[in-house]
C-alpha cells in the first residue's frame, strides 16, 4: 500500500472528506461552516489564481474555543465551499500547546520582497497573531512573557495548502509600540496590504484594550517599522479587535476614500449585548489615516456600524481584488452566546459576502453591503411568490410556505398609515414560533424580532429586538432584501446601507410566512419570495 500524502493523512485525522453530508439541523445551507468543530474569526482572505481563499479561527480539538488553529476553505464563486486541511495547527497540539495562531491576515507576494518565493513560484504569506499561552525562548531566540500576543509570518509555495512558519526571525513584531509595552497581552490581529502608492506593505494591528490601532510599513514583510496610530473614537464599550483598512471608491467613479473596520467586543450596537463592528471613513496617505470629520463622534459611544445586529464580527476583506470588487465576511456569531449555540458538530458559521463600496447618503460617504454570490447557481431567479398590494390593509395575510432557506424582497411606500409593517418568517403554522422582520415608519428603523424565533433557552439575551436606521430612497419608497437560512436571517436595507444579522434556531417545521401592517394600512406594497437550494449538494 503506498503512503498516504501529508495533505490526504491530515485530511483523514480531522476528518475532512468531500462526501460529508451537510445536512444537520441548523446547518446553514448557503453559509459557510467547519464540518465540525468550533470556528471563530475570518483570517488570511485571499483571491489567488482564480481561488477565494477562507481561512479561520478553529479548534481541530473540539467544538469550544480552543487550541486555536487556522482552518482552510477554498471556493471559486464565494459560494461553494470546499473544506482543505488545517493550515497552521496549534504548535504542541496534542500534548501541551506552546503556540496559538490567532486572527492575521495573507497576501500573494508577487514580486517575492519577502524571498521566500522559490523556481518561479509567487510565495503566500500570512500575517498572524502568535498566542503564547507560556513563557519561553523561541527558536529565534527572542523570549515571550506568558500570554504574550506577537505579530508572527508564515509562507506558502503551494497556493496555500501547507505552510511554513518563519521560525528564523518570528515575531516579526515582537511588542506593542512604546510606551504601551505593558498591553503585551492585547496586541493582536495584523491586517496587512500592499500600498500602491508608497510601494510599502501596510499593516494595522489593533493594541485592544486601549481603543488604539497601530499602523506598521515594511518593504520585505520580515522587517517592520511603526509609523502611526488611531484611536481612541466613536464607541469603545469593550477591546478594539481585527481591525481592517481598505480604499473603496466612491459613488461608483473615480474618486475614492479609506475605510477602517474594527470589531468591538462587547459594546455593539444599540440594543445589542456583546460584539459589535464599527468603521471610520477617511484619508490615508501610507503612513497615518485621517478620519472625515463627519465619521468621528464626541463621547464613546455613537459610531458607525457596519451591521446592527447582534451576529456581525470581526470582518475580514479580501486581498488580490479589484478596487471596485472589495468583500468581506463577517462571523455570524456573537462572544456573548456563541459557545452555547444548539448546533452540532460544529459552532459557527460566516455571513454572507459582501460586496463593498462608499455612496454619499444624507451628504455623508457611508458604506454600503450587498450579497456576493453566484446566484444563478444557487436559485433560479423565479420567485415562488410574488404580490403587489395597492394598499395593504391593517391585518395580515399568509404567503406560501417556504421552506428552510429563501430570500424575500419587500417594498413599501414610506407615506403610509401603518405604525410598522413587516414578514413573520420561519414561523409555525400558528405563528406562535416566528421571526418578524419589518419597518417602524414613525422612527425610521428597520427591526428584527427573534424573540420567539425558536430555541432561545441557552442565552438569557438572546430573545431581543434590534434596530437600525433606515431612511426612505428619494422616491419614498422603503426597500428590503432578507436572506434566511436554516439558523440566520440578514436583512439589507434601502442600497445595503444598513445591514442586520441575527442567528435564529427554528424548528424544522417553522416554513409559514405572513405579511402584516400594523395601525394602518400599508401602500404601494410588494412582495417576492425566491426559493435558495442548498449549496452542499
Amino acid at each position: 500500500m503506498a503512503p498516504l500524502s501529508k495533505a490526504l493523512s491530515v485530511c483523514m485525522l480531522l476528518g475532512i472528506t468531500h462526501a460529508f453530508n451537510y445536512d444537520q439541523p441548523y446547518r446553514g445551507q448557503y453559509h459557510f461552516s467547519p464540518q465540525k468543530n468550533w470556528m471563530n474569526d475570518p483570517n488570511g482572505l485571499l483571491y489567488h489564481n482564480g481561488t477565494y481563499h477562507l481561512f479561520f479561527q478553529y479548534n481541530p480539538g473540539g467544538i469550544e474555543w480552543g487550541n486555536i488553529s487556522w482552518g482552510h476553505a477554498i471556493s471559486e464563486d464565494l459560494t461553494h465551499w470546499e473544506e482543505q486541511p488545517v493550515a497552521l495547527l496549534a504548535r504542541g497540539f496534542g500534548s501541551n500547546v506552546t503556540e496559538m495562531y490567532f486572527s492575521g491576515s495573507a497576501v500573494a507576494d508577487v514580486n517575492n520582497t519577502s524571498g521566500f518565493g522559490k523556481d518561479g513560484k509567487t510565495p503566500l504569506v500570512a500575517m498572524y497573531t502568535s498566542y503564547y499561552p507560556v513563557a519561553q525562548t523561541l527558536p529565534s531566540g527572542q523570549t515571550v512573557q506568558e500570554d504574550q500576543q506577537s505579530q508572527s509570518i508564515a509562507y506558502s509555495l503551494d497556493d496555500g495548502l501547507t505552510w511554513t512558519t518563519y521560525d528564523a526571525a518570528n515575531p516579526v513584531i515582537l511588542n506593542p509600540p512604546s510606551p504601551y509595552e505593558a498591553e503585551y497581552q492585547n496586541f493582536r490581529d495584523p491586517f496587512v496590504f500592499w500600498h500602491d502608492e508608497s510601494r510599502k506593505w501596510v499593516v494595522i494591528t489593533s493594541i485592544a484594550e486601549l481603543h488604539k490601532l497601530a499602523i506598521y510599513t515594511s518593504d520585505n514583510l520580515k522587517d517592520w517599522k511603526l509609523v502611526s496610530e488611531f484611536g481612541p473614537y466613536n464607541a469603545q464599550g469593550g477591546v478594539w479587535e481585527c481591525p481592517g483598512l481598505v480604499k473603496l471608491p466612491l459613488d461608483g467613479g473615480n474618486s475614492t476614500k479609506w475605510v477602517i473596520t474594527s470589531g468591538l467586543n462587547p459594546g455593539g450596537p444599540p440594543g445589542t449585548v456583546g460584539s459589535g463592528t464599527q468603521y471610520f471613513v477617511g484619508e490615508f496617505d501610507g503612513t497615518t489615516f485621517t478620519p472625515d470629520a463627519d465619521t468621528v463622534y464626541p463621547g464613546n459611544s455613537t459610531a458607525n456600524w457596519m451591521d446592527w445586529g447582534p451576529d456581525f464580527y470581526a470582518a475580514a476583506g479580501y486581498n488580490g481584488l479589484s478596487l471596485n470588487d472589495h468583500v468581506h465576511i463577517g462571523w455570524m456569531n456573537n462572544w456573548q452566546y456563541g459557545a452555547n449555540i444548539p448546533t452540532y458538530p460544529w459552532r459557527s458559521a460566516m455571513a454572507i459576502p459582501r460586496h463593498m463600496a462608499l455612496k454619499t447618503i444624507g451628504s455623508k460617504a457611508t458604506l454600503v453591503q450587498q450579497p456576493q454570490e453566484a446566484w444563478s447557481s444557487i436559485s433560479n431567479k423565479r420567485p415562488n411568490y410574488s404580490r403587489t398590494f395597492k394598499s395593504f390593509s391593517e391585518g395580515s395575510t399568509n404567503t406560501t410556505t417556504t421552506g428552510e432557506t429563501f430570500k424575500v424582497d419587500l417594498s413599501f411606500s414610506a407615506k403610509s398609515k401603518a405604525s410598522t409593517f413587516a414578514v413573520a418568517l420561519r414561523a409555525s403554522a400558528n405563528f406562535t414560533e416566528q421571526t418578524l422582520v419589518g419597518y417602524d415608519f414613525a422612527k425610521q428603523q428597520i427591526f428584527l424580532d427573534r424573540t420567539h424565533s425558536g430555541d432561545v433557552s441557552f442565552d438569557k439575551t438572546f430573545a431581543s429586538v434590534y434596530h437600525g436606521p433606515l431612511t426612505p430612497d428619494s422616491t419614498g419608497v422603503v426597500n428590503l432584501s432578507i436572506f434566511v437560512d436554516r439558523s440566520s436571517v440578514e436583512v439589507f436595507g434601502g442600497q445595503g446601507e444598513t445591514t442586520l444579522t441575527a442567528q435564529i434556531f427554528p424548528s424544522s417545521d417553522a416554513v409559514h410566512a405572513r405579511l402584516a401592517s400594523t395601525g394602518g394600512s400599508t401602500e404601494d406594497v410588494r412582495a417576492d419570495i425566491y426559493n435558495i437550494s442548498s449549496t452542499w449538494n
